[in-house]
């Protein structure tokens, strides 16, 4: 029988946690300030709430490992000889890993060979994580006998936080015909996210003081970022079923303690409900801090499950659909492909992102005129529109006014009115890694956006704690940390 790497204390802590929250977990509500970012004061600072994280290592051991699970009783009764439970991989660096480590697709031309390229980061995600006869056994980090891998704490944090079986958080809604012509309900999003030793390092960090996050530790304005030769993958899994999105038969299919309402995630939050589940694999994105991204310092890329394959090893019919290094903020033409995609079409004018041309890779919408995007992503965005507005508070939205239909608008079928026009090319510019694209009230998270939503849940947390108020927080209205779900509703 799998031993519980969570103790019933850390059960219980991290549900105190997630049931006290009042807000959804990707809202931030952080104190900022107008003057230096790197100065917020942090309001955790009294003894009894040190003493909370500070408990017998004989009770807990570290940040929560997640905020939703099933009682330990009826965990170990029905799945605790089947399904491990889901453990945060923690124990960060304590210095950056060596030069002489260094991931290999760093020694390959993204531009040239954008296929090897991504093929070397898969290969470099699944080395150690991926493989064995059970999959539910598959993406457990802490378990990696090859290379050291690591999570983002915090994100256990409110009624959408993480689950225990997986470590999935609750992405973002998919509307109908999102990802298939025979797609004819709205289906949900949910993830899980790594990051090598060489992000580790920089999680180790800022979250050396866990009741202080050191913020600039991925701003490069006090030498903070993370080090080239860092490596996030990101597993995205749906709800869709099979039947309706075809290229998703043969699945990879975990057991999760989903949400059992999700169609009030947006309206009402707090009366979220969970039940176990099955989710199945639907895309994989990746981001290389990599130098030769001269105007980025960031290559990104999406790979794509196609059970039609039928690969011996089910993780390998995840398809390279593309790469991404900056945002072609020179072309401004304003197209989309309406959901459903029959075909992909690639836009040739693109310097910035290469798509896939194969037949291996199901048709998809891609982003704003053709720029990458993945099936569980909007088709006026792009990968690079979202991430490189990361920060913490997140002043500027992740999408941009017109990205979402307003509610009740059948969704996505034709270009929004502001593509193209100046304020909405804000988000397709090319931002320097660790840039805060507001850095008068905010620090950069480097594109990331889960450690933004990670730091969000922290100061939403601390705050509730010291309770009151900070008038800095009515100077500059922070945007909800989410994908833009709230318009498919």
């Amino acid at each position: 029988m799998f031993k519980r790497s969570v103790l019933l204390f850390n059960v219980f802590v991290g549900m105190t946690l997630l049931l006290s929250a009042c807000g959804q977990a990707a809202t931030s509500s952080t104190p900022t300030s107008s003057y230096n970012p790197s100065k917020i004061s942090d309001p955790v600072s009294s003894s009894d709430l040190s003493s909370q994280l500070q408990t017998a290592d004989t009770f807990y051991d570290g940040f929560p490992d997640f905020g939703h699970m099933l009682a330990p009783t009826d965990y170990d009764e029905k799945y605790g000889d089947t399904i491990p439970i889901f453990r945060l991989s923690q124990d960060f660096p304590k210095s950056e890993p060596p030069k002489k480590d260094l991931p290999p697709m760093l020694e390959i031309n993204f531009e040239t060979d954008w296929e090897d390229y991504a093929l070397s980061v898969r290969d470099y995600c699944f080395d150690g994580n991926v493989g064995n006869s059970n999959i539910e056994e598959d993406w457990r980090p802490e378990d990696n006998t090859v290379r050291d891998w690591y999570h983002i704490p915090w994100l256990h944090w409110g009624p959408t936080g993480t689950e225990g079986f997986h470590g999935l958080i609750f992405e973002t809604s998919v509307s109908p015909f999102q990802l298939a012509t025979e797609q004819v309900d709205s289906q949900y999003i949910y993830a899980v996210t790594i990051m090598n030793a060489y992000g580790g390092y920089t999680m180790g960090q800022m979250w050396d003081d866990p009741l202080k996050p050191n913020r600039m530790a991925t701003d490069k304005r006090e030498d903070g970022g993370f080090p080239v030769g860092t490596v996030f993958c990101k597993l995205l899994f749906t709800t869709a079923p099979t039947e309706q999105v075809d290229y998703l038969t043969n699945p990879i299919e975990w057991t999760a303690y989903i949400l059992a309402n999700p169609e009030v995630v947006y309206s009402d939050p707090d009366e979220l409900t969970r039940e176990v589940g099955t989710v199945r694999l639907l895309q994989m994105d990746w981001m290389v801090r990599d130098d030769d991204s001269k105007d980025t310092g960031w290559v990104l890329g999406t790979f794509v499950y196609n059970g039609n394959l039928k690969n011996e090893r089910l993780w390998d019919n995840l398809v390279p659909l593309g790469v991404q290094w900056g945002n072609d903020p020179d072309i401004t033409k304003n197209e989309i492909t309406p959901y459903p995609a029959r075909k992909t079409e690639i836009n040739s004018d693109l310097k910035q992102t290469i798509i896939n041309p194969s037949d291996d890779v199901p048709p998809q919408h891609l982003g704003w005129n053709g720029r990458l995007n993945g099936p569980a992503d909007l088709n006026t965005s792009s990968c690079m529109a979202c991430h490189g507005v990361a920060e913490f508070p997140q002043i500027t939205s992740l999408v941009a006014p017109g990205m979402v239909p307003a509610t009740g608008a059948q969704p996505s079928q034709l270009p929004p009115t502001q593509g193209g026009s100046e304020e909405w090319m804000i988000w397709f510019k090319n931002y320097e890694a660790a840039t805060a694209i507001d850095e008068k009230y905010s620090t950069s998270t480097d594109f990331s956006l889960q450690v933004a939503i990670s730091l969000a849940n922290f100061y939403e947390w601390s705050s509730q704690q010291v309770g009151g108020e900070w008038a800095s927080e009515y100077e500059q209205v922070a945007q909800p940390l989410d994908r833009g779900g709230k318009g498919d509703k």
